[in-house]
């Protein structure tokens, strides 16, 4: 929907139309996720007069070797949009807020299944991390025509980090003796904090509580100790008249962490005397026991270091076929990295424009590892102002108990010094009009505004 100058946002390439664009305070773009990679409620959950239990084979049959829950809000507080020439700029401050998950299979199906199938095997159990991120981001772009076929752009952010629970590299083993059912369990896994807490440790040196400091709200929000930066790169080609191919590569970039933190290392090995885990069932005492053992055994390392986070990096393809004026066809691969684990996903859609001043999507997704993601999108253009609502499942707003992803981003914006009909929009140099025919209409004019450039004196 590169018509809705929010667009921007995804691919920094995307110009406008207009010579200026003014998000309304907080309510310019706002995004709130949830996906689930591996279950819904209902895969999970038998429900039976109205109450609602486990049912952990079906659970444990629905893993994948790695699996992600995530929780998203971003909530833009302003954004500024200016138009010159061949050139759009765009300036932007949000609020972000990641919450992510990502744990092994292996873990659930051993404590379920019992170990009696990897007898005289070491089972790994990697990849229980975590990144829960609150940051604030200040950004610029700039997007340029640069010839007959592309636009390029570019976004440079400088994020100040508020807080974070953020695991470092985390590997676990488990090998069991095939005659005598011991076992032995080797682990390293580190957990980096920032935010105002106290780990107490016994003389032993042993983890046992921890203390909340006194949280200062007006001092945690304006927190600029913990800076990072990122960029954001976006390219338009135009690969003929009808097809027009995008990509861009979002927050390749870092934070680093420096008030407040705690780090906590729990490492070594341990020998467990016991019977196996049971078949189709979690021992409860039996796995309290063993995670005691395994506390009591490992080293405990409590420190105070800066350390650095990395953004989940995120790679968009996208194609759009322009039927006819009024109706097109898109595809668009999302691609982003979780700790070092990459999930994709698949969009399908059809854009029309329903009236002048309102466009449409339908969508269909293959995300979160199921097909039943059907998106809806709306845009709403008058000469003043702009409103967006688009998801990528919208029948999980009516059924989420059945949903592993549940989106909607949505927002309000203000454009200045737009064609107001199609004569006054070729004089723009857009002979396709305004946003009534064609869902790239502004791509169209890379051919005049730049024979327009090469023509101006030196």
């Amino acid at each position: 929907m590169h018509d809705v100058p929010q667009s921007n946002l995804l691919n920094p390439a995307v110009p406008i139309n207009c010579k200026w664009f003014l998000a309304i305070p907080v309510l310019g773009s706002t995004q709130i996720n949830y996906s689930n990679t591996a279950f819904s409620f209902n895969e999970i959950f038998t429900t039976n007069n109205g109450s609602a239990s486990l049912n952990i084979g079906n659970f444990v049959g629905q893993l994948k070797n790695t699996n992600l829950i995530n929780a998203e809000l971003h909530l833009d507080l302003i954004s500024l949009g200016y138009k010159w020439n061949e050139y759009y700029f765009n300036f932007n401050i949000a609020e972000k807020v990641h919450v992510a998950l990502t744990y092994p299979g292996s873990l659930l199906e051993v404590a379920w299944n019992g170990n009696s199938d990897y007898l005289g095997e070491t089972v790994e159990f990697n990849n229980l991390r975590t990144h829960s991120v609150y940051y604030r981001e200040y950004s610029l772009s700039a997007s340029k025509i640069w010839d007959d076929y592309n636009i390029f752009g570019i976004r440079a952010k400088l994020l100040f980090g508020k807080a974070i629970i953020y695991s470092g590299k985390t590997t676990m083993s488990l090998y069991t003796d095939p005659y005598t059912f011991d076992l032995n369990i080797e682990g390293d896994a580190t957990e980096n904090i920032s935010f105002p807490i106290v780990i107490t440790q016994n003389s032993d040196g042993r983890i046992n509580g921890s203390d909340m400091g006194n949280l200062d709200l007006l001092s945690f929000l304006m927190n600029g100790k913990n800076k990072g930066f990122a960029i954001d790169l976006g390219w338009i080609y135009l690969y003929n008249e009808n097809i027009t191919l995008s990509a861009s590569l979002l927050d390749l970039g870092f934070i680093r962490w420096k008030s407040d933190v705690t780090n906590i290392n729990v490492y070594g090995s341990f020998d467990y005397t016991g019977f196996g885990l049971g078949n189709n069932t979690i021992n409860t005492d039996y796995i309290t026991n063993l995670a005691d053992s395994a506390m009591n055994a490992l080293n405990q390392d409590v420190s105070n270091d800066a350390f650095y986070s990395w953004l989940p990096t995120q790679l968009y393809l996208g194609g759009m076929y322009q039927y006819k004026p009024r109706l097109g066809f898109g595809v668009v691969n999302r691609n982003v990295i979780y700790r070092n684990k990459l999930h994709s996903s698949l969009t399908l859609s059809a854009n029309t424009t329903v009236w002048n001043k309102l466009s449409a999507v339908l969508s269909w997704s293959y995300l979160n590892n199921t097909y039943k993601n059907i998106g809806v999108g709306l845009a709403w253009h008058s000469r003043g102002l702009q409103f967006h609502a688009v998801s990528d499942n919208v029948i999980g707003f009516f059924k989420p108990l059945d949903a592993r992803n549940l989106n909607l981003r949505f927002g309000f914006g203000i454009l200045f010094g737009c064609p107001k009909n199609k004569e006054n929009g070729a004089k723009k140099n857009n002979k396709y009009g305004t946003q009534s025919e064609g869902n790239c209409y502004w791509l169209r004019n890379c051919k005049k505004d730049y024979k327009k450039k090469i023509k101006k004196p030196n």
